[in-house]
Parts: C-alpha cells; sequence; structure tokens
C-alpha cells in the first residue's frame, strides 16, 4: 500500500530514468506480486516472522524486502547494483516502510559486511542465476556464514541450467552448451543469460536439512496452492517429487526454476551471535497446513491496466 505520495512521485521519475515502466508489474507492481508469492513461501517454512531478522540477498527493487517488512521481520537488503539500491529505497519509502528495512550496496557479494550469524532467515528469490559461475561458491559460502545455527535459506524462482529452455530470456537449449562458445562462435562480448547450476547450491547447503525431503514437499505444495498454482500442476510435481526423492532431491528442483528451502542445524560451527531460532518441526502427514494472510497488515493489490 503506497502511503507516500511525493515519494512514490520520486519512484516513478527515477524509475523511467532508469528506462523502466514504473507501471510495469516488475517495477511499480513488483511488491503486489512478491506480495502473493513470498509471503506464503515465508508462512509455509517460517511461520510468524515478527522481529526475525530477515537478509534479502540480491534485493532488486526491495520488493520481498517490503513484503518481510510488513510481516514484522527486521529486513536487511543487499544488490550489486547501484541504481536498483535507490530505486529500492524509494520503493520502501513510497509504502512507509522505510523505517523497517536497511539497504545496503555490495558489489562484490563474495565478502557481505555482516558478522558471523547475524540472520535467522535468508531469502534468494530469482538471484543466483546472475552470479558469476566461478564466483557462486564463495557467494554461498558467506550466505552460510552469515546465517545462524537453526536459521533459514529459501531459495525459490531461480532459473534452472536443468531446463531445455532458459527462464528469462525463453532461449531453447542455451542451458545445454558452454559459456565459451558465446564468444567464439556468435562473437559475444557478453555471456547469453543462463539457468543456475544446481550442483553448487546442493554442495554448499549438504550439511543442511532440506525441509521439502523433510516434509515430502507437504509445505511447498501448501505455499504453491496458496499462490494459485492448479491442482493438476500440483499433482504432477508431486509424482516427479516421488520420482527425485531417492536421488536426493526435492520437489521444487525438477522445473524449469530451481526452488528449495534448507535448514541449518543447530549444532553448526561458528558463533552465536544473538541465539539461534529453531528450526520448522514437520511431520510426514499428508495434509496441507493452511496458510492464511496475517492479520492487521495491509494488502496489495495488483494494479490493473486499462
Amino acid at each position: 500500500m503506497i502511503v507516500d505520495w511525493e515519494t512514490n512521485r520520486r519512484f516513478r521519475s527515477a524509475a523511467e530514468a532508469m528506462g523502466l515502466d514504473p507501471d510495469d508489474q516488475w517495477v511499480g507492481g513488483y511488491v503486489a506480486v512478491e506480495w502473493e508469492g513470498v509471503r506464503y513461501l515465508l508462512s509455509a517454512y517460517a511461520g510468524n516472522i515478527e522481529g526475525k531478522a530477515l537478509l534479502e540477498f540480491g534485493c532488486n527493487y526491495a520488493a520481498s524486502s517490503i513484503v518481510a517488512a510488513t510481516l514484522g521481520a527486521r529486513v536487511t537488503g543487499v544488490d550489486v547494483d547501484p541504481a536498483a539500491i535507490a530505486l529500492a529505497q524509494l520503493n520502501a519509502e513510497r509504502h512507509g516502510i522505510a523505517d523497517r528495512i536497511r539497504l545496503a550496496l555490495v558489489t562484490d557479494t563474495r565478502t557481505l559486511p555482516y558478522e558471523d550469524a547475524s540472520f535467522d532467515i535468508i531469502l534468494c528469490i530469482s538471484v543466483l542465476e546472475y552470479v558469476e559461475p566461478d564466483h557462486l561458491p564463495a557467494v554461498l559460502a558467506e550466505i552460510d556464514r552469515v546465517l545462524k545455527p537453526g536459521g533459514l535459506v529459501i531459495v525459490s524462482g531461480t532459473a534452472s541450467r536443468l531446463a531445455p529452455r532458459e527462464v528469462h530470456s525463453g532461449r531453447w537449449l542455451v542451458n545445454y552448451w558452454p559459456r565459451a562458445l558465446d564468444r567464439s562462435l556468435l562473437g559475444l562480448a557478453k555471456p547469453l543469460q543462463r539457468g543456475v547450476n544446481p550442483l553448487p547450491i546442493l554442495r554448499a547447503f549438504r550439511g543442511y536439512a532440506n525441509l521439502d525431503l523433510a516434509d515430502r514437499g507437504v509445505r511447498w505444495c501448501a505455499a504453491r496452492a496458496a499462490m494459485g498454482q492448479s491442482a493438476t500442476k500440483l499433482r504432477v510435481a508431486q509424482m516427479l517429487g516421488r520420482l527425485l526423492r531417492p536421488f536426493g532431491l526435492s520437489i521444487g528442483m525438477a522445473g524449469a526454476s530451481f526452488s528449495a528451502a534448507w535448514g541449518k542445524p543447530l549444532g553448526a560451527t561458528g558463533p552465536k551471535r544473538g541465539g539461534a531460532t529453531n528450526p520448522p518441526r514437520f511431520s510426514r502427514g499428508n495434509a496441507e497446513p493452511q496458510l492464511r494472510a496475517p492479520a492487521n497488515v495491509p494488502q496489495f493489490e495488483r494494479k490493473k491496466r486499462p
């Protein structure tokens, strides 16, 4: 909900100066989009996040950060793009929530400017595919370092390099040929967009509890059902999840976009500043939890185009 209309005017002007459409759903409407997505992920995996220290890694225009702060978290957002951080600050201000979000420009995310064990929850929403492949192991190690023992990391909406069609560009088979061919064969100075290889992510969190394996995808399905995914698509996902399970892979790892949630062990080595939160407990039952919007928070609506 926009509450500061003067800052909203500045947000729109800044977006236009960046060559963006402020009415686009991925710019000015991004908070409404994430309200119908991220809040259900947080509800399913973390429950009540009131007072939790949450890091959004790769915050872009801070849409997910605004959602998390609206739900009561103490939010920090980082991004490598100074223009994105500037627009994110205006976005938080126009929603009247800037006092609950700290935004920081971090040009090299292989070194995050935070103490060990600083955060209860880390969100990586549609971002890891933009990390240079050579940098990814170091970036994931930093995510591990700043997450508290007993904390939660959620990766979602991340284009997978296992998919035949790259999600963002829509190119077929680009995920399957080496980046070196972009320069030598196509003469491109900058590599084409590709999905992320899931294997470094799996290696980075191999000591964690894969929460989707732990509950056989119950919360993954509950979150997607709340987002409006059809029962047919969920049944297909559950079938794929059963096929993946013997290989140690979970339900969200089969599609064009990669998603999973992991809990860091309480006994993980490293400092425990601020204490550790208890990880979610899961039963092996088949009943899906009922996800409801928390009370007393504003509702964000997607703007309909005329």
